[in-house]
């Protein structure tokens, strides 16, 4: 059976393919019955899905997250939201183990990626590092994109939440940079430099909170410390490797990274102090928040003119008719 994508699926689709475990947690349903509550993935995606106790006693591997399994099962709808009830689960490792066939398995399929071209984004980014800024932010902002350019040529930008996909990072961090461009057009006071500066570097502390790339997650750094902490780390020890001529440059600087989420509910230190904190503050904000309501409209397989809740945005997104669907997340040509 051919790979259906998850952007796809609908309620009454029976299933027979492979997906990515994007998490795994052992349940007990209300009489006591032990359950597997899943997020299975792929490239466009993610899905939840239940393994109940009968299919249990039939599928007796352990299911790590990041493993590739095969699946059979029947899609359902449950309070508005598609999952997969699942009558067999087996990892792709096991499969082989056995000599059984894996037909139709592709790991590209499964990994969710930006549909961008990363080589693009990188050279956009470096362009605008080293053709707009001006010394020593100019040299900082090099010395760091150099010194993490494998990193940021896979990492998602996010565990769950947005960018969470491979290459995410690096077109999330694009995406900010060039509204600060346009921005620094507008708003002629601010200081360009610091504001591109802090565009470019505000979450490159994603590289030491996350890991494996293809299923991200959080590292024991990421959970005790948080990407804002670990990113000033790494913009000060970067520094302090320069010799950077300018304390309070870098202060500031670095204030915009600690202050880049606005508000301590959401993880910063410090409020924005500054214009140009609280500018990268609002773009970066706005392309979050666009993304994960292009993502959550593109998702949704309901027949109705609104959108099942969104918890983050809370609210129901409405499903205009006049959008633009053929229009890729990003498009710098029509963004002006």
């Amino acid at each position: 059976m051919s790979h259906r994508f998850i952007s796809e699926l609908r309620a009454g689709l029976t299933l027979k393919q492979f997906f990515i475990v994007r998490r795994v947690e052992n349940r007990l349903t209300r009489e006591g019955k032990r359950f597997l509550a899943l997020v299975l993935g792929d490239r466009t995606g993610a899905v939840k899905a239940r393994v109940w106790e009968e299919t249990l006693k039939k599928c007796p591997h352990e299911l790590s997250e990041c493993d590739f399994v095969g699946v059979t099962g029947l899609v359902e709808s449950y309070q508005g939201e598609l999952q997969i009830n699942v009558t067999y689960i087996e990892p792709v490792d096991k499969i082989r183990e056995r000599g059984g066939l894996l037909h139709g398995f592709d790991p590209e399929l499964l990994v969710l990626s930006t549909d961008r071209n990363r080589e693009e984004l990188w050279q956009e980014l470096w362009e605008l590092a080293s053709t707009r800024l001006h010394p020593p932010l100019r040299d900082l902002v090099l010395a760091i994109l150099e010194r993490y350019q494998e990193e940021l040529m896979v990492w998602p930008g996010a565990e769950t939440v947005h960018h969470a996909y491979l290459g995410g990072l690096l077109e999330h961090t694009c995406s900010v940079a060039r509204h600060a461009c346009h921005s620094l057009e507008v708003y002629r006071f601010l200081n360009p430099d610091l504001v591109l500066a802090g565009a470019i570097l505000h979450d490159i502390g994603k590289i030491k909170e996350l890991s494996n790339p293809e299923c991200p997650k959080r590292t024991v750094a990421g959970g005790l410390v948080g990407h804002i902490v670990l990113g000033w780390e790494m913009v000060r020890e970067e520094a302090r490797t320069l010799d950077f001529p300018d304390d309070h440059l870098l202060r500031e600087l670095e204030h915009i990274i600690i202050s880049h989420h606005g508000a301590a509910e959401f993880g910063s230190p410090v409020l924005p102090k500054t214009p140009e904190a609280l500018l990268v503050y609002y773009l970066d904000e706005i392309d979050a928040k666009l993304h994960m309501a292009r993502r959550h409209l593109e998702l949704d397989a309901g027949d109705q003119e609104f959108t099942e809740y969104h918890r983050l945005l809370e609210r129901r997104l409405y499903k205009s008719p006049n959008s633009r669907e053929d229009l890729p997340l990003t498009d710098p040509e029509t963004e002006d």
